[in-house]
């Protein structure tokens, strides 16, 4: 990590938040995706941390790319997602049919505009729910060449670290799993977990 970007993506936006974001997804979260839509081909699991959800989508028959930016004992390590050069630089771009993950939050709009370089059917991303607002989100919900296709909404508060999704103690959060597909026409939907 030699440069102040990188540095300064890795640092959460208050105290209390968590180093680079780290809030490992639930397995029952990513079996609840998986159950709604349907991947084919390969994924690219870029902030992989712990493998919880490249271990789903293995577990599932899925041939996955699992990197992430720090070393949590899983996958690639010192893999930045968002340098275009640092996972395909030796063939060029290569592209995965799929991208799932849950990307750190104050960097979710560069994680989706960077799938798109290198996602050839979807991409699936956890996120607040409140991701839907922004200004300089509006261009990338209009893009036509890799379009929005659907929400879904947990319809209870996931709360990270507990596998259990009906605990009585939900998050402090309203999360969604947002889909893109290449192939997708008209309006994106919404439906609920």
């Amino acid at each position: 990590m030699n440069n102040l970007k990188t540095a300064t993506r890795l640092v959460g936006d208050s105290k209390d938040r968590i180093r680079a974001d780290f809030y490992p997804t639930p397995g029952w979260a990513v079996e609840a995706l998986l159950q709604r839509e349907e991947f084919i081909g390969s994924c690219w699991e870029p902030a992989c941390g712990k493998g919880d959800i490249s271990k789903i989508l293995e577990a599932n028959g899925f041939d996955v790319y699992s990197t992430d930016i720090l070393d949590y004992g899983y996958g690639t390590p010192d893999v930045d997602f968002l340098n275009e050069n640092s996972m395909f630089s030796d063939n060029n771009h290569n592209q995965v049919s799929n991208i799932i993950t849950n990307p750190p939050f104050n960097i979710a709009l560069e994680f989706i505009n960077m799938s798109k370089k290198f996602a050839d059917h979807k991409i699936a991303m956890f996120l607040k729910t409140t991701f839907l607002e922004g200004v300089e989100r509006k261009i990338m919900w209009e893009d036509k060449q890799f379009p929005f296709k659907k929400m879904y909404q947990f319809s209870r508060r996931v709360s990270f670290g507990k596998e259990d999704k009906t605990h009585k103690n939900g998050g402090m959060m309203a999360f969604a799993w947002f889909v893109w597909d290449k192939k997708h026409i008209g309006s994106p939907t919404i439906d609920w977990i």
